[in-house]
């Protein structure tokens, strides 16, 4: 049962080592701007990402079991009696491996967010310099020609000529 858990946890690192990878070809698509690439990078992390929840219910599964054999025991109390000291270390060793590697993640998660905010930002600048340009008049205009405030007794023919 401990090799089955044990063997999961590799799975489960494997799936994160690839996670970052897609989370660091991601940067670069994004800095990039190629959206079709950025598409099928999502839609392939996203397999991952539900190969990664199964893993995860099957390992939480097996921890389960393995506590149900030591009623009032935590993994960690069960882990620290183990008899086999090379399954012992190998089991925290996956462990603080998948600690370090989801602090990975994240972190290139949020460097892949601001980024993803950054060009957005960007996008509706310049949307809103788009906008703002067909109301301005670029083709100049003699000071003579331009639009004077109308008078008040000022009918439609000027009787004065």
């Amino acid at each position: 049962m401990l090799n089955l858990v044990v063997n999961t946890l590799d799975e489960l690192i494997s799936i994160q080592k690839q996670l970052i990878r897609y989370a660091e070809r991601k940067q670069t698509v994004l800095i990039e701007r190629k959206v079709d690439e950025l598409t099928e990078l999502v839609k392939e992390e996203t397999k991952l990402v539900k190969q990664l929840g199964q893993l995860e219910d099957e390992r939480q599964q097996l921890v389960a079991d393995v506590l149900e054999e030591h009623p009032g025991l935590t993994f960690s109390q069960f882990a620290e009696q183990i008899p086999d000291e090379e399954i012992k270390q190998e089991l925290y060793s996956q462990l603080t491996t998948l600690q370090m590697l989801l602090t990975e993640l994240q972190a290139k998660n949020k460097t892949n967010e601001k980024i993803l905010e950054d060009s957005v930002s960007f996008v509706q600048h310049m949307i809103t310099q788009v906008t703002k340009s067909k109301q301005q008049h670029f083709n100049y205009q003699s000071p003579a020609s331009q639009q004077k405030p109308p008078t008040n007794n000022q009918g439609f023919f000027d009787t004065r000529a």
